[in-house]
Order: structure tokens, then C-alpha cells, then sequence
């Protein structure tokens, strides 16, 4: 029972850190989508 508990822990602890890892690399993409975008604005204008 014990080990059931602590895999099915493990299991959910990997999940939230790869969702995690996931939602930051898009986060850090659009961001870096948003600064060359600002920059070349600046840069027509």
C-alpha cells in the first residue's frame, strides 16, 4: 500500500514538473516574440 502511494506521488510530482517546464518555455517564446516585434516597431518608426 505504502508503495502504491509513493509512485503514484512520484508519478504526479514528474506531471506537474513537466507541465511546469512546458508552461515556462512557451512563456519565455512569447515573450521573446514580444520584444522582436517591440524592436522592430521601433524600428519602422
Amino acid at each position: 500500500m505504502k508503495d502504491n502511494t509513493i509512485k503514484d506521488l512520484l508519478i504526479v510530482g514528474i506531471f506537474v514538473g513537466f507541465a511546469y517546464y512546458v508552461s515556462r518555455y512557451y512563456q519565455q517564446k512569447k515573450q521573446k516574440e514580444r520584444e522582436l516585434r517591440e524592436s522592430l516597431h521601433f524600428q519602422l518608426f
